[in-house]
């Protein structure tokens, strides 16, 4: 139902740099950020999106870095999760609409990529 690609414009550039101009006072961050599908199961009706925190060249991304982000992101508006979430409901077939979402906890996948879950229970 959904493409990669269908997800990445959800949360477009312009809409990371704002957040990382805003939130690090130009300062360059220590990672990338995209937005990628981790998951959909449409029996469970149930769609994982993934804030996925890639590591710069030659730089860190250390836990500490990581873990207190995803109520930043939660709350920041330059990045506009809610928004994320009602461009996603666009994309939905009639007859679905999105019941509710949250942002999960940081997952360290390895030292060079963090993931930050955002979960989308349809109804």
């Amino acid at each position: 139902m959904f493409s990669e690609e269908q997800i990445k414009t959800l949360l477009p550039r312009e809409k990371i740099e704002a957040f990382f101009e805003a939130f690090y006072f130009g300062e360059e961050p220590a990672y990338d950020l995209e937005l990628g599908l981790g998951h959909f199961d449409p029996e469970q009706r149930l769609v994982r999106l993934e804030l996925r925190l890639k590591a710069r060249p030659g730089r860190c991304l250390a836990c500490n870095l990581t873990w207190g982000l995803p109520e930043v992101f939660k709350r920041h508006p330059a990045l506009d999760l809610q928004g994320v979430v009602g461009r996603l409901e666009g994309l939905l077939p009639d007859g679905w609409k999105v019941r509710d979402w949250t942002l999960g906890t940081t997952e360290e996948i390895d030292e060079e990529l963090h993931v930050i879950p955002l979960i989308v229970r349809l109804g």
